[in-house]
């Protein structure tokens, strides 16, 4: 970032509204980029969950596979469901504010 970019009226001089005004832009910017970060990771949890859920369906599974991926089912769903809701949590929280 330069200094350019803090002058938001282009008279050479920067004040010190346009560094609050130039800092709040840029947290709101932060903000943004985390909480789409978020909605990435919740809805890669919902697919890999669905993905999953699908898998002992298909043909090319073994059936002696079948009982290795229930196994592993428990702790993925719980740990998947786990972002899911902590991200409606969080959205919900802040949205309150």
């Amino acid at each position: 970032m330069n200094t350019h970019d803090f002058d938001l009226n282009s008279d050479g001089v920067i004040t010190d509204d346009e560094v609050k005004t130039t800092q709040s832009m840029i947290d709101i910017e932060l903000r943004e980029e985390k909480a789409e970060a978020q909605r990435k990771m919740a809805w890669v949890a919902v697919l890999s969950m669905v993905a999953f859920m699908l898998l002992p369906i298909m043909p090319f599974v073994p059936d002696n596979r079948l009982e290795t991926l229930a196994s592993l089912s428990d702790m993925l769903f719980l740990s998947q469901a786990s972002i899911v809701g902590f991200y409606f949590g969080a959205t919900a929280y802040m949205n309150r504010k």
